[in-house]
């Protein structure tokens, strides 16, 4: 009987090992993508609009909003990199609770 068991914590441990690696490689990826595209974006407005500033093409003022705007462009990308990543560990979870369920089922 204590055969069994092993296997089915070895099988465990396999499956959910790769379940995980998948997860996290999928995770970073896409964040670095998404956070490096977006980034450069966001440098690339910001070096606009100094450029605008410096030719007295927009106010300070002007110059100020735009940055104001840039912060919560920011800052809502953050949350939704944020949810994104529980959105992936909650999926995770289900995975690998669904694995153990249908292990322990099948040793029934």
């Amino acid at each position: 009987m204590s055969g069994q068991w092993e296997n089915f914590l070895n099988d465990i441990r396999d499956e959910a090992g790769e379940l995980l690696k998948t997860e996290i490689i999928n995770l970073v990826e896409q964040a670095k993508n998404d956070s490096e595209t977006f980034l450069q974006r966001q440098g690339s407005k910001i070096e606009k609009y100094l450029n605008q500033l410096a030719a007295g093409k927009i106010t300070k003022k002007q110059f100020e909003g735009y940055l104001k705007d840039i912060t919560a462009l920011t800052e809502m990308h953050v949350l939704m990199l944020s949810v994104e990543a529980r959105a992936r560990a909650q999926r995770m979870v289900l995975g690998i609770t669904e694995l153990l369920i249908k292990r322990l089922l099948s040793l029934i």
